[in-house]
């Protein structure tokens, strides 16, 4: 009996140790892909074992699919931005032959 409850606890400390170092590498933090300067949106790509500076957020793989969702966003925006700059060439096309409009 005594032999069974030692190698039931060596067997728990055992198991223990296992998952304690599994635990540590889990809760290592996980690797920077990029660091945001906030105001600016600049993505800065930082090497090796460089971290992000002060006032830079870091970016990691949890942050993936809020980039590709502002990516999405971006890629919209220039869109819009294309079409009223041809809308505000039509209008200033359209504009240069009224007397009124061009006192030049």
């Amino acid at each position: 009996m005594k032999l069974a409850n030692r190698f039931s606890l060596i067997a728990g400390v055992l198991a223990a140790v296992i998952c304690s170092s599994a635990l540590e590498g889990v809760a290592q933090q996980q690797p920077i892909l990029g660091c945001v300067k906030p105001g600016t949106g600049l993505l800065r790509i930082p090497s090796g074992d460089e971290g992000c500076k002060e006032g830079e957020t870091p970016l990691g793989f949890n942050d993936l699919p809020l980039l590709v969702a502002l990516r999405a966003q971006v890629v919209q925006l220039q869109e819009q931005v294309q079409s009223l700059q041809e809308e505000l060439a039509n209008v200033k096309a359209c504009t240069d032959i009224i007397p009124e409009c061009n006192p030049g």
